[in-house]
């Protein structure tokens, strides 16, 4: 099954509405594989209908030797489009670096940084129902809660920039099927068949899982409905920060500290919010078993001890009946 034109405008419409009524201008980052060429096309093609420019980021990471001219073929297939502007980033890896996880935010750095010097605020990526799947049971395996086994957000913001992923309920034969249609060749990358990776392993894990009911579309599925519920929880903990707040800046923020009587879940959630908000490592959250324990002691500990987890420190004033948390670097 190949997915159309007018599908992906429906789907375009579900988790984004009007957001794009007034864009002149978005970007889609593209590797040259299936998933990624189906959606170049099918934003071209909607891009054109709703005269639009649309720029094509490829990132050459010279992991491969074939990594520029898959770049290239990019180029080339975009040429006949006028609306359509590409271009090649170059990332150098440095040495010692992880590889995949280096290199996945060396792509997002580069063209972050390529829309934020052009004013752009959407960028597309291609990630599909089976990348949906994977990353559930990725997180599975690593112990996350609700959130993590949300899998990936359709709309993320990151630095000022919306990751927009309109494709995440839709399976990989059907964006592979929507090139074979359209004659849109395109490539497969030797390291998603490389078992060295924990994503590649889980991935040929998924014959095994699918045979016992556990498909692709199901964890998907349950993606959805976890979401939902972090969805719900989110509110409740945004409505618990703004009905307990006393003071914040930059710095330092200060609670009722009526705060650690709500439930256990929201008082996680609000920790978690506070530390990517003034913590040191905005871009890494603590383990999870530091914030409950954290959570747990300033909910229950007669006798609190100021801490720090996450480059915040933690205190809780008894006397004034206040907690008070503060970033690291201002003390």
């Amino acid at each position: 099954m190949s997915l159309t034109s007018e599908q992906f405008n429906d789907l375009m419409g579900r988790p984004f509405g009007g957001a794009f009524e007034h864009v002149q201008t978005i970007a889609v980052g593209v590797s040259g594989g299936g998933d990624s060429m189906a959606l170049l096309w099918l934003l071209q093609e909607w891009c054109a209908v709703h005269d639009k420019i649309l720029h094509v980021l490829s990132v050459d990471h010279g992991l491969r030797k074939a990594a520029r001219g898959e770049c290239e073929s990019v180029a080339d297939y975009c040429a006949a489009f006028e609306h359509v502007q590409h271009h090649i980033l170059t990332w150098e890896a440095p040495k010692n670096v992880r590889v995949q996880e280096g290199a996945r935010k060396a792509r997002y750095a580069l063209m972050r940084g390529y829309c934020f010097e052009r004013g752009i605020q959407h960028l597309f990526l291609a990630h599909h129902q089976g990348d949906q799947a994977e990353t559930v049971l990725f997180r599975l395996a690593k112990g996350s809660g609700l959130d993590g086994l949300a899998g990936m957000r359709m709309v993320q913001e990151m630095d000022g920039l919306l990751l927009c992923r309109p494709l995440l309920h839709v399976p990989k034969d059907d964006l592979v099927a929507v090139c074979d249609a359209q004659g849109i060749e395109y490539v497969d990358d030797p390291s998603n068949v490389d078992d060295g990776y924990a994503r590649v392993r889980l991935r040929q894990s998924m014959d095994i899982l699918s045979a016992e009911g556990l498909s692709e579309k199901r964890l998907s599925v349950i993606a959805m409905r976890m979401a939902r519920a972090r969805d719900a929880l989110d509110d409740i903990t945004q409505k618990a920060f703004a009905d307990h707040l006393l003071f914040k800046n930059t710095n330092r923020i200060e609670f009722k500290i009526s705060i650690c009587d709500a439930h256990d879940e929201i008082v996680l959630r609000l920790l978690l919010m506070c530390i990517s908000d003034i913590g040191l490592d905005r871009d890494y959250a603590p383990r999870m078993e530091k914030v409950e324990d954290l959570m747990f002691s300033l909910k229950h500990d007669v006798s609190f001890r100021k801490r720090t987890l996450g480059g915040v420190i933690f205190e809780r004033d008894d006397v004034n009946k206040r907690l008070i948390l503060a970033c690291e670097k201002s003390e």
